[in-house]
């Protein structure tokens, strides 16, 4: 296929997802009959926790072809928790179908996913599903749709018999669905023609509407039964219309581009890597240059290279731009680029999980393979972090919410059958430096052969760690500066405060050694007090991260919603009255917000709509909180030799 296209289709919770993709597949002849989530016998979610919860945790892609387009669906998350796996997503898709339900209506996911897509400028075919059921409104929903998702909507369908089993869906006439006033605001042809009454035709409209689509101007709504295959064929039509669609020919002539997208561990122990194609082509036994997260360049050789075809993933000896390929390796992760970033491709930051989570065995004895659990599930998501504390022998983990926590537990005893159990959670804080602080220490007058003197200084916000060199690289050894640089990331994992730092430039002012007598071991023994000493002197604050949230509510509930938000530490912007309701803006640190979730429904008596996102980290103005420390703090100097000779 030389046509290609990569879609996702994206919902809230239970407004039917998974029910239309499978609809999608069997309309396509991928799949001899739709399955459903009821009874748990789904095609793309492939985990048995998925299908018992009727939730989608992983990613996972499928593909099918309509006439001469290949079309390439990656299943995604619905769920809050795994929204920062939603935005990656998203990083390789060319359009998204936003799934509603024509009974619940528009739900706060939903609306933290159409942010998403409008910030990342994603064309979206929206689609009104479940119009069958009891309580389905379409013209409520349709409202709701305007006013809080988006304004630019262009209905594709008229909706008969709603709610009810007999309910049937037509195509929409342009003219009287009010296309023209639509397309117009994006247009001045159109509009200088609809002002003089010149007649416009059908065809120009839907041309004129594609090419909005996929500009992000303007978002198709159809409406349908993804259970019973109703307004399925339309939607399926628009896709190679409305969406820009890949061209391999003139893709595989562009050098390679490519992002790895998803890792999957198959029970053989083969790890399958997705990877999005922008440009170029890729044949196996390429050798191909790979720049890592951290930006790091190494070159890597394909063995086994995969390609998606009608449902299964099949061996291919080439793969074109535009395509997923599949490569069978333990080498490459998560958010690795191949070849060159290019413009087509969205990178997106990986959001750090605020949560921590002690995690340990039942049964001691099966703590090992516990470790082994927790380092594959790792491997296959970049949005769990896992460090194994080799002093204590705890298990760590970073999480974002409840749900994930309760998956993860699921997952342990499905996969590994081991039952594991969480520690209460904590809320993760990161340090900043305050000032500048210096600290040297000289070979003469200290117990190491090396001196080591470093400077540390405020970085840029959401910089990390920058790591420079003022002493002349050749005036050491490579491997005393990598053991150097090496301990300066390690301890800087626990600051002032036993919390992480970041946004933090660490500058080597003075280095010495004497041969042969000095070895790395020096080195690594002596950064530790230099570099907590320049610390101290520059100071540190503790931030604590926080939710950006937005709150829509009736007027009678806003002086409560906000003595509320004041009492958790909230802070929001001047309300905004809208459409007969009041959006509220703000943040909420991340220790209270399951408090507000859990009263939202009733501060609003049922009305108000509550969207929760990661909002970054504030600065602390309190007593600043303090972390347990794993290793012993260098800062006090006797005990920290006392630990280096095995005394303590």
């Amino acid at each position: 296929m030389k046509k290609i296209l990569n879609i996702g289709v994206l919902a809230h919770v239970d407004a039917g997802k998974t029910t239309l993709t499978e609809q999608i597949l069997f309309r396509s002849g991928i799949i001899d009959q739709a399955g459903s989530v009821d009874q748990g016998n789904t095609i793309t979610d492939s985990l048995d926790i998925e299908r018992r919860r009727g939730i989608t945790i992983k990613s996972a892609a499928v593909s099918f072809v309509l006439g001469d387009l290949k079309v390439n669906l990656i299943d995604t998350p619905g769920h809050a928790d795994f929204i920062s796996e939603v935005e990656h997503s998203l990083s390789v898709l060319d359009g998204v179908i936003l799934v509603i339900s024509a009974v619940e209506g528009v739900q706060a996911q939903t609306r933290v996913l159409m942010q998403t897509l409008k910030e990342q400028g994603i064309p979206t075919l929206l689609f009104m599903n479940k119009i069958d059921r009891m309580g389905a409104n379409y013209q409520n929903v349709y409202t709701m749709i305007r006013n809080l998702l988006d304004e630019h909507i262009c209905e594709m369908s008229t909706v008969s018999q709603e709610g009810r089993t007999t309910a049937r869906v037509n195509v929409a006439d342009p003219h009287k669905a009010g296309w023209i006033e639509m397309l117009a605001l994006a247009n001045d042809d159109l509009l200088n023609d609809y002002a003089q009454d010149i007649p416009i035709s059908h065809e120009r409209l839907q041309e004129e509407l594609h090419r909005q689509t996929r500009q992000g101007k303007v978002y198709p709504l159809f409406a349908g039964s993804a259970a019973k295959g109703i307004g399925i064929e339309p939607l399926l039509h628009a896709l190679g219309e409305c969406f820009p669609v890949n061209d391999a020919l003139k893709l595989q002539h562009e050098s390679l581009s490519g992002l790895v997208f998803k890792v999957i561990k198959l029970p053989n122990g083969e790890r399958n890597v997705y990877l999005r194609l922008f440009a170029g082509r890729i044949q196996a036994r390429d050798e191909i240059k790979v720049i890592t997260q951290n930006g790091n360049s190494t070159m890597f050789k394909v063995k086994h290279l995969n390609a998606l075809d009608h449902g299964k993933s099949i061996p291919m000896n080439q793969i074109d731009g535009g395509d997923i390929a599949i490569i069978i390796t333990d080498e490459l992760k998560v958010g690795d680029v191949i070849g060159a970033v290019s413009d087509r491709m969205k990178r997106i930051h990986f959001q750090k999980p605020p949560i921590q989570v002690q995690v340990s065995a039942k049964n001691s004895a099966e703590d090992h393979q516990l470790h082994t659990a927790l380092s594959d599930l790792t491997e296959e998501d970049p949005f769990l972090q896992y460090i194994r504390d080799t002093q204590t022998r705890e298990n760590i983990i970073h999480v974002f919410g409840k749900v994930q926590q309760e998956i993860l537990l699921e997952t342990i005893q499905q996969q590994y059958g081991i039952e594991a159990v969480f520690s209460a959670p904590r809320v993760i804080c990161i340090e900043k430096p305050l000032d500048v602080g210096e600290a040297v220490e000289y070979i003469e007058e200290c117990p190491f052969y090396a001196t080591v003197g470093l400077r540390v200084e405020p970085g840029e916000s959401g910089s990390g760690l920058q790591y420079r060199l003022e002493a002349e690289l050749g005036s050491l050894p490579l491997s005393f500066q990598k053991a150097i640089k090496d301990t300066v990331i390690e301890v800087l994992q626990e600051g002032l405060y036993g919390w992480s730092v970041t946004d933090i430039i660490v500058t080597l002012t003075h280095t010495g050694y004497a041969s042969p007598v000095s070895t790395a071991k020096d080195f690594r023994s002596l950064t530790p007090l230099v570099l907590m000493a320049a610390l101290s002197q520059a100071g540190t604050e503790v931030y604590e991260p926080v939710n950006r949230i937005q709150f829509i509510l009736p007027e009678s509930s806003l002086s409560k919603v906000l003595s509320k938000l004041a009492a958790l530490e909230g802070t929001y912007q001047e309300p905004i009255f809208h459409n007969n309701a009041v959006h509220v803006h703000g943040t909420i640190p991340v220790r209270t917000t399951d408090l507000l979730k859990a009263e939202a429904h009733s501060l609003t008596s049922g009305e108000g709509m509550l969207s929760v996102k990661p909002g970054g980290y504030v600065k602390v103005h309190a007593t600043a909180p303090v972390n347990k420390r794993r290793q012993v703090n260098p800062l006090n100097r006797g005990e920290y030799m006392l630990y280096l000779n095995k005394i303590m």
